[in-house]
């Protein structure tokens, strides 16, 4: 049961699965509710490196990575009208138009035994952020108790002790 913490940024998709993980941990975010007026909305702020960019798919009008362009955009004056108005309607464009690719930075309180059950189930994930996190698993001190190798093949049971 040793503990970790670690502050990661990611998209709210992967944060929904994260939460998979919730048994044994803590999560502190910062609150899209109260934060999601507080800059303006940049490119940046999503994950969006697997989209395709302009003229590369043959089909439709517009893009994926220009429809998200263009829900930045909605984002912003969303976010323009609610600071001039304060108005909750301008508020529900925001929280409802805000995409799954959002980033969000969240400090989370971990133990070696969710870790190792996140490795396990995680690490061939067709998602490059569950591969992103199984690879700084793997940088931890006493990796090899997470990843059950070496010293004769340690791994942490079930009640959180480790077998030989």
């Amino acid at each position: 049961m040793l503990p970790v913490y670690v502050t990661i940024n990611a998209p709210l998709y992967w944060w929904k699965e994260m939460d998979t993980y919730k048994v044994g941990t803590v999560c502190n975010s910062c609150s899209t509710m109260h934060k999601i007026t507080s800059r303006k909305f940049m490119v940046d702020d999503f994950s969006h490196e697997h989209l395709f960019d302009f003229g590369d798919i043959g089909w439709g009008d517009i893009s994926p990575k220009s429809a998200l362009f263009n829900t930045i955009s909605a984002l912003n004056q969303q976010r323009e009208r609610y600071l001039k108005s304060k108005s909750k309607d301008a508020w529900w464009q925001l929280i409802q138009l805000l995409p799954s690719s959002y980033n969000q930075r969240r400090t989370l309180m971990l133990n070696y035994e969710v870790l190792a059950k996140i490795f396990v189930e995680r690490r061939s994930h067709k998602l490059d952020e569950w591969q992103t996190f199984c690879e700084w698993i793997k940088t931890l001190p006493y990796a090899e108790i997470i990843m059950g190798e070496n010293n004769n093949d340690k791994r942490i049971d079930n009640d959180g002790d480790i077998d030989s």
